[in-house]
C-alpha cells in the first residue's frame, strides 16, 4: 500500500528537511548533504521515496521540487514554524491571553520562530532586557504600543525626544491620562517633539507592550488571568520586526491621534521659551 503523504513528509525529519530545502531551489547531492548534514547512505533511500510520490525530480544530477511538491511545502513552512514557535517556548505560550491579537497576525505568529524567552532577574524585574536598551542607543526609532503604566516609561520616551528618535507610541486612554497626571513635564517633552506620534487606543487590549526598534522586537504579553509576569519575547529576526511593526500599524489604524494636545503642549514650551 502506498503510503500517505502525511506520513511520508512528516514521520521522516530527513525527507521533511530535504523539501524545505528544495524549496529555495535546485540542489545536487552535495549540497544536500553539507547543508542537511547527512551522508549520501542516510539521504539516497529518502529522496527514493518522496520521487516515488513525485514529490522530487531529478534531472542533469539536481534534484527540485515538482510542481505539486511546492504547493505543499509552500503550505508546510507556516505549520512547521507555527509548531517550532509553540514547541520552543510552550508553557509561555500557552499561558498568555492572545484575544486581542487579530487572526491576520496569529496565522503569521510563525514568523515569531526565532525569538528567545527573557525572565528577568527579580533584583531588576522592572527594567527591560539589557539588548533592548542596547538596541534604543543605537536606533534612531522605536514604536510602542502599551496597556499598562510603568513609572520610569515617561522619563525614557522624554529622554528619547530629546535625542530626537522618531516615537511612535500607542497607549490606551488609562495609560495616557496616567502619564498626563503623574508626569506632566516628561509629556510636555514627548509631545513637543516634531518627531514624535502619540495615539489613544478606542478600546483597550490584552497585550502588555510591543516594541519595536530599529534593530530589535519586543513583546510582553497578560496571561490568562491578566497578570503581567514580565516575561518578555525578544528577537532581532527581520520576520518578527516586520511582524511587530505590521501590528502596531494596525492598532494605530484603530486609534484616536493626539493632535490638538500636541499643539497645545508644544504652544507652551514656545510660551516658556520666549519668557
Amino acid at each position: 500500500m502506498q503510503a500517505s503523504l502525511i506520513d511520508t513528509i512528516f514521520l521522516s525529519d530527513k525527507r521533511k528537511n530535504l523539501l524545505l530545502l528544495l524549496m529555495d531551489g535546485p540542489k545536487d547531492i552535495d549540497e544536500i548533504k553539507e547543508v542537511l548534514d547527512v551522508t549520501s547512505s542516510a539521504m539516497l533511500p529518502q529522496i527514493k521515496k518522496l520521487r516515488k510520490l513525485d514529490l522530487i525530480a531529478y534531472d542533469d544530477k539536481v534534484y527540485s521540487l515538482t510542481d505539486a511538491a511546492r504547493i505543499l511545502v509552500k503550505k508546510m513552512k507556516p505549520l512547521l514554524g507555527t509548531i517550532e514557535v509553540f514547541e520552543d517556548n510552550y508553557e509561555y505560550w500557552m499561558s498568555r491571553n492572545l484575544s486581542s491579537i487579530p487572526e491576520e497576525f496569529c496565522d503569521r505568529i510563525w514568523d515569531l520562530e526565532k525569538c528567545e524567552l527573557k525572565r528577568p532577574d527579580m533584583t531588576c524585574i522592572f527594567e527591560p532586557p539589557k539588548e533592548f536598551n542596547d538596541s534604543l542607543a543605537k536606533s534612531a526609532s522605536i514604536e510602542t504600543l502599551a496597556s499598562f503604566f510603568h513609572p520610569q516609561c515617561p522619563h525614557n520616551y522624554a529622554m528619547l525626544a530629546k535625542r530626537g528618535i522618531n516615537i511612535t507610541l500607542i497607549l490606551t486612554k488609562a495609560v495616557f491620562d496616567r502619564m498626563k497626571q503623574d508626569r506632566e513635564k516628561d509629556m510636555k517633552i514627548i509631545l513637543g517633539s516634531d518627531r514624535s506620534e502619540l495615539f489613544i487606543l478606542k478600546e483597550d487590549v490584552t497585550i502588555g507592550s510591543i516594541s519595536v526598534t530599529d534593530n530589535l522586537f519586543m513583546i510582553a504579553l497578560f496571561n490568562k488571568e491578566m497578570v503581567l509576569d514580565h516575561l518578555k519575547l525578544t528577537s532581532s529576526d527581520p520576520q518578527a520586526l516586520q511582524w511587530g511593526s505590521d501590528l502596531i500599524e494596525y492598532f494605530k489604524k484603530l486609534s484616536i491621534p493626539i493632535e490638538k494636545e500636541k499643539k497645545c503642549f508644544r504652544k507652551l514650551i514656545i510660551q516658556k521659551e520666549d519668557i
